[in-house]
């Protein structure tokens, strides 16, 4: 039976038992934009935060993309979200390859190059990638000046939170 085939079966079975969050309008406190590795599932539980009180927003790398934005404006114009945090992790996948590289492996596997997407943001160093995210969100122009926006890398093997400042990365972009 695949894992599809079981979700639906369980569901099924499990009678449900509908909360007050679920049925009114979501109010999330904070935006977290953070990665779509498995292993990061139980981070809101991991940081103490209930699931109503936050918008989690995952994509490979945690990378601050157009679709990133979107979902961030609905967050922050229509939803209230006043904090925005930005978590990536140790041992990530997008480590492992650079952009070129990317690109061939999914050349060797297909035997095709597409369009699309333009750009997969593999990089080496996850400390840089997540401020250069925060420094990416903050100039965005629909994202208002009084919205907090942090990063952090999670160390999957410690279990450590720790805060990046931007002002690393800008001063390495500078030089």
């Amino acid at each position: 039976m695949s894992l599809i085939d079981r979700a639906i079966a369980v569901n099924r079975k499990r009678p449900w038992q509908s909360a007050a969050w679920l049925t009114s309008k979501p109010s999330p406190k904070i935006a977290i934009l953070t990665c779509m590795d498995p292993r990061l599932n139980e981070l809101l539980q991991w940081l103490d935060i209930k699931p109503a009180d936050a918008d989690v927003i995952r994509n490979v790398g945690t990378a601050a993309t157009e679709d990133v934005v979107r979902s961030l404006m609905f967050s922050i114009h229509v939803l209230g979200v006043r904090e925005i945090m930005i978590v990536g992790h140790s041992g990530c996948g997008m480590e492992l390859f650079s952009e070129e590289d990317f690109e061939k492996h999914l050349h060797k596997e297909t035997g095709v190059c597409a369009v699309a997407p333009d750009k997969f943001h593999c990089y080496s160093d996850v400390n840089g990638q997540t401020q250069k995210q925060v420094l990416k969100l903050r100039s965005h122009p629909w994202i208002p000046s009084n919205v907090v926006i942090r990063g952090f890398v999670f160390d999957l093997s410690t279990g450590e939170l720790k805060e990046v400042t931007p002002e690393e990365a800008n001063n390495q972009l500078a030089a």
